[in-house]
């Protein structure tokens, strides 16, 4: 009888511990060289933290106030490129708030430490993994997931339309979009592209909330590993009915023209200009196509970017959008740089070296289905 009592104390004591600690995460994002974000969510809101090996804790903060929320996110900086990064999240429940001047805390939890490799120019290689299109079925995509390497792994590439249109709760987004991955995103970052699907529906700043990417704009950004240099960009809907359907009439090649703007400068760079290789990658390619309603995007994009992207001298683009798998050779539609499609049911696999580029896809069986050597 006292056996029975005291395991029931534990399993008790076991669910109260649980139960204000870490929901889901941590996951690794918004890398460059020499900073990271690291990401979580918790079971109650609350003050949270990252703690590094040294014992450092650096707080989860807004204007220069530790904040409580469920969603924690902490910006990691002044780390050398290339270095290990150890750490693990922290935080301390908040049981009430409601006297500003007295907020009384519960308990505290500390998760197990991870860690990950930073960024860095001086790097011999890249290698990244892109999945795309996954609509919110996990299986395949935790299948393919499976496959990736972590002690090779540089970085996971999400190219949009992990989910489907909604309402974008930030539990459904990290439910969709990161647990699939399992334990991967907390030692190699994950990187994203906004998908149309992403565009849509209510809540759509959540989505930059679970993949930050300051400035100029969440989903348009560059950044550099090894002797890859990356500028991702978001081309929002993909035709002309959805666009005014979604955004209304001309919104989205406002915004696609800002990013025109910011583009011509990104690509000047030195940090890009002087990679290797250089390396474009959004959802929506830019390829022509006869059908100028369901494919309009893609015809403006090939229209009025392709021909920036000719002048940087870009090495390759990696579209999604399709559900298909598509190769398109330079000189096919304008591009003097190949273009790679991946469809819905592959894992592209990406190696950079300063004298060449290796494609690869496998399906979730993990069988090779494609490859090229640039």
């Amino acid at each position: 009888m006292r056996k029975s009592v005291l395991l029931l104390f534990c399993i008790a004591a076991c669910a109260e511990c649980l139960a204000g600690g870490i929901k889901a995460g941590p996951w690794i994002t918004e890398a460059r060289e020499g900073s990271l974000t690291v990401m979580w969510t918790s079971d109650k809101p609350g003050m949270a933290y990252v703690e590094l090996a040294d014992s450092t804790r650096i707080w989860d903060t807004f204007a220069g106030r530790r904040i409580f929320r469920s969603l924690h996110r902490v910006h990691v900086s002044g780390i050398e490129p290339g270095a290990v990064l150890s750490y693990r999240v922290c935080g301390i429940e908040l049981e009430d708030d409601t006297n500003a001047r007295d907020p009384k805390f519960g308990a505290s939890y500390e998760g197990p430490w991870h860690s990950v490799r930073t960024f860095s120019s001086k790097a011999p290689e890249c290698r990244f993994s892109v999945f795309n299109d996954i609509h919110m079925r996990t299986g395949k995509y935790s299948a393919l997931a499976s496959q990736v390497d972590s002690a090779t792994t540089d970085f996971i590439f999400l190219n949009g339309d992990i989910v489907s249109a909604g309402n974008y709760v930030t539990d459904s987004l990290v439910r969709y979009e990161i647990d699939p991955l399992g334990s991967l995103p907390a030692g190699i970052p994950v990187l994203f592209a906004r998908g149309n699907h992403e565009g849509r529906g209510n809540g759509v700043q959540n989505v930059a909330e679970v993949f930050p990417n300051g400035d100029p704009a969440p989903f348009y950004y560059s950044f550099r590993q090894g002797p890859a240099a990356f500028v991702v960009l978001d081309a929002g809907e993909t035709g002309r009915k959805r666009s005014v359907r979604y955004s209304g009439k001309e919104v989205y090649e406002d915004y696609l023209n800002e990013q025109i703007e910011w583009l011509k400068k990104a690509v000047r760079e030195p940090s890009f200009r002087r990679a290797p290789v250089q390396v474009c990658i959004i959802h929506v390619p830019m390829i022509d196509h006869e059908d100028q309603t369901d494919f309009h995007t893609q015809r403006w994009l090939n229209k009025h970017i392709v021909p920036i992207l000719n002048k940087a001298g870009i090495d390759l683009m990696i579209g999604a959008d399709l559900h298909e798998f598509m190769y398109c050779e330079p000189g096919s539609m304008g591009n003097d740089f190949p273009i790679i499609v991946n469809d819905d049911a592959r894992r592209l696999e990406c190696v950079c070296s300063k004298k060449h580029v290796s494609l690869k896809t496998y399906n979730a069986d993990g069988e090779l289905e494609f490859e090229k050597e640039l």
